[in-house]
């Protein structure tokens, strides 16, 4: 297939640290598989004020907000990587979240036309994130007539009528095929719009890497006392309630604890452990290289992180490919692919004492059970691997392709 893809957010030379690689996985094993995909990276640019006076306040900013803020002007330029051509394109913009003007709107236009009469027209538009997606599809359908697709990245659309007003129901309304990043967020879609007539889960995948350290790898649990959380330390995702948890279940017993991440929050985490008197080790790894975070889940009995406002949680899936018991947030991303006792646990956001009786019931859980569940974590992230969710993805815009 021919695919133009837009997306607000994609990895580059230029990006700001942190930037989420989540589309690049689907683009890039398209690519593999012989389809031709151009990414155009749509991304706003503020007045250079904007971002003179960000930078002193971004960990503070970034760690509040729960994303990462840029701190640095992004720049216009076409890159090839992993087989996929992107054209990062800059849209001028004076207020976040706002609506971009028809000028900026019609100049992307004008880019992707340029590209359309060097490649042909595209089998589908597909977008990721809804502003400025939501009304470029719109606007490429009606120039191009051929099917659309958007990836919501949100788990809440009432944003949508704050950004376009009377026109929403008509954007919405004009895309084909819709994708969300997990059930909670089609089920919050369904019940501000109407059912879709055509939509999917757009899962993300689990990385070679890890699929194939955990068929490599058979986990022993016996004795449950080596935890670890993997991603910012920032406040909705709740860190230091870990703390408290495992000081709930263990008293003044023994445990390991590693945070893997940086976030403002680290220092909260370390307070909490100390003002608690908890007995064990705490450890701050910082950002490491994926290799060596599969090191760390190898030697992990339990992943645990609550966090809230999760769309899909892949670091779920990475710690459950290498065996780990997995605690994640209920009503959250994961929602759906973790079934609560079978292969993993699920847990309300920031629930101290909820958490505390989960980690007490896989302490008392035999080697047995505590084995059984391991594998079928390990099958589960296996079925969600780089290659099924991408696949799965494709399938998807290949049937609405034929239908439309």
């Amino acid at each position: 297939m021919h695919i133009f893809l837009l997306t607000s957010i994609y990895p580059s030379s230029h990006a700001s640290n942190g930037t989420t690689p989540v589309v690049h996985y689907f683009t890039k094993e398209w690519a593999y598989e012989g389809h031709n995909v151009h990414v155009f990276h749509t991304e706003a640019i503020f007045p250079k004020a904007f971002y003179l006076l960000v930078r002193p306040f971004k960990k503070m900013l970034d760690s509040k907000l729960g994303y990462f803020i840029p701190d640095k002007i992004p720049k216009e330029y076409d890159e090839m990587k992993d087989g996929v051509s992107i054209t990062h394109i800059l849209l001028r913009k004076y207020i976040p979240h706002g609506r971009f003007a028809v000028k900026q709107l019609h100049r992307v236009l004008n880019i992707i036309s340029s590209y359309v009469e060097k490649e042909g027209i595209p089998d589908c538009f597909v977008g990721h994130w809804d502003n400025p997606q939501l009304e470029l599809l719109h606007l490429l359908k009606l120039k191009y007539h051929r099917p659309s697709c958007l990836v919501y990245h949100s788990n809440g659309f009432k944003h949508l009528f704050e950004c376009y007003g009377y026109d929403t129901e008509t954007f919405v309304n004009d895309i084909d095929l819709i994708g969300f990043r997990n059930i909670t967020a089609r089920s919050a879609y369904e019940k501000t719009f109407k059912k879709p007539a055509h939509s999917f889960i757009a899962a993300s995948g689990v990385s070679k890497p890890f699929i194939e350290a955990g068929k490599a790898f058979e986990k022993e649990i016996r004795k449950i006392e080596r935890f670890v959380y993997v991603g910012t330390l920032i406040h909705r995702k709740y860190p230091e309630t870990v703390i408290e948890a495992l000081h709930q279940s263990y008293q003044q017993e023994s445990f390991e604890i590693t945070y893997i991440g940086e976030g403002n929050d680290r220092k909260l985490i370390q307070q909490k452990f100390e003002d608690l008197k908890c007995k064990g080790k705490l450890t701050f790894t910082g950002r490491i290289p994926r290799e060596e975070v599969i090191r760390y889940l190898k030697q992990a009995d339990v992943f645990v992180m609550i966090s809230k406002g999760e769309l899909f949680g892949l670091v779920y899936l990475e710690a459950m490919a290498l065996g780990c018991i997995t605690i994640a947030s209920r009503h959250e991303g994961i929602d759906g692919i973790i079934v609560d006792g079978v292969n993993g646990f699920l847990c309300e956001a920031g629930n101290a004492d909820e958490l505390a009786a989960i980690i007490t019931k896989i302490r008392n859980m035999s080697p047995e059970e505590l084995k059984t569940m391991s594998v079928k974590a390990k099958e589960t992230a296996n079925a969600y691997s780089d290659t099924n969710v991408a696949e799965n993805y494709m399938n998807e815009l290949s049937m609405i392709c034929n239908y439309i």
